[in-house]
């Protein structure tokens, strides 16, 4: 939502607040207090405990779908196996 140009302290608190093991960050080039907000947002993830990784080590490409919701689901989980 950073594109809707909340406050800095706004956008550290909603990503922060909001952010769960393999959620991907995405920030708008052309948002205004992005820039602010960005130190922001890395200390207090580095804070919760997050790290970070580029997202082509987040995406599974193979036997997994990407559901509506962005979550990835094993192929084999969906037909009934078990995932492993």
């Amino acid at each position: 939502m950073d594109w809707k140009d909340p406050a800095p302290s706004e956008i550290i608190s909603r990503v922060v607040n909001h952010a769960q093991n393999g959620s991907i960050i995405l920030f708008h080039n052309a948002a205004t207090n992005t820039p602010d907000a960005l130190p922001g947002v890395i200390a207090g993830l580095k804070e919760e405990g997050f790290t970070f990784l580029p997202v082509s080590e987040l995406i599974y490409t193979d036997n997994y779908t990407i559901d509506h919701t962005g979550r990835q689901i094993s192929e084999q989980k969906e037909a009934g196996g078990s995932a492993g």
